[in-house]
């Protein structure tokens, strides 16, 4: 979930807010108060200048997650789209939803559309049927909202996730505090006045809002059947996830069909990785080539 969007701090002050809540404590309704509309961001777009082949007939999306600025893109993702690039795959790297020199920190819908204008991009320059999408984090999210509620379906092949966040998040990898008598999801669904009086309080705490279980955008994607027919879907996730927790439970798609697989079970004398290294892994990015083949 987009918890890991809140800062450290702030985390904490949640966590500490939690504790000042006694068990027993009664929820109080949400006022209903509109919370103001996020923008969308601006994107970063490489040029179409590849070509599909007979044995690689679908371009290749990557969409980073959130972590790291754009001007950290290509260090972050060099071994990935080296990989895919290596191997044939016509690659192109999308960054979207661009605010304050982050990725994906603006409307999710919005940047959910960026993606769906980018795909019909890269068909229509390319020729190709259709795409594949590898994706890591917050870029999961905005791709599976334009995989199910934009109906991007039809124009993806595959969808490889890296520690996505799905269902059963907690914000517990954020906070920092190890065992919470309450997580932060529970005290915000305990709450739920909390989640626009926090979305109004500032931009970045209106970005992660919208992943809170009773957001809108959160039950679009996830109240229902998060996979698409046609879609082949692929996952990793790891152990050592800090971020997107309970790890690696957070990280499933517990739905048929799906290909769910956990880094360390994989590799076990691999280099540890984390919510973000596990991007950069060598043994990450063969696990996606070979993902794509099947």
């Amino acid at each position: 979930m987009s918890y890991i969007r809140i800062s450290r701090i702030v985390a904490v002050a949640l966590a500490a807010a939690a504790l000042g809540t006694a068990a027993g404590a009664q929820a109080q309704p949400d006022t209903g108060s509109a919370e103001q509309p996020l923008p969308v961001g601006s994107t970063i777009e490489p040029p179409i200048d590849c070509a599909p082949t007979a044995a690689h007939p679908y371009p290749v999306v990557v969409l980073p997650g959130a972590d790291g600025t754009p001007e950290q893109t290509a260090a972050q993702w060099d071994t990935m789209v080296g990989a895919l690039r290596g191997a044939g795959y016509c690659t192109l790297l999308f960054q979207g939803g661009i605010s304050n020199d982050r990725r994906w920190n603006g409307d999710m819908p919005g940047e959910a559309g960026q993606v769906a204008d980018f795909v019909t991009k890269v068909r229509q320059t390319t020729g190709a049927a259709k795409v594949e999408i590898v994706a890591h984090s917050a870029g999961s999210i905005v791709s599976n909202y334009y995989l199910k509620v934009l109906g991007g379906a039809p124009a993806v092949s595959h969808a490889v996730f890296m520690t996505p966040e799905v269902r059963g998040c907690d914000g517990v990898g954020v906070v920092g505090i190890p065992n919470p008598p309450i997580t932060p999801v529970q005290l915000l669904h305990a709450l739920p006045f909390l989640r626009s009086a926090l979305a109004a309080s500032s931009h970045e705490f209106a970005v992660a809002m919208q992943m809170t279980p009773d957001s809108p955008v959160y039950k679009a994607i996830f109240d229902t059947a998060v996979t698409q027919p046609g879609v082949t879907y692929s996952v990793i996730a790891t152990r050592r996830d800090q971020l997107a927790t309970p790890a690696p439970a957070c990280s499933v798609i517990d739905e048929p069909g799906v290909v769910n697989e956990v880094f360390e079970d994989l590799f076990p004398d691999a280099a540890p990785v984390d919510h973000s290294l596990i991007r950069s892994s060598d043994d990450t990015a063969g696990w996606v080539l070979r993902q794509l083949s099947r």
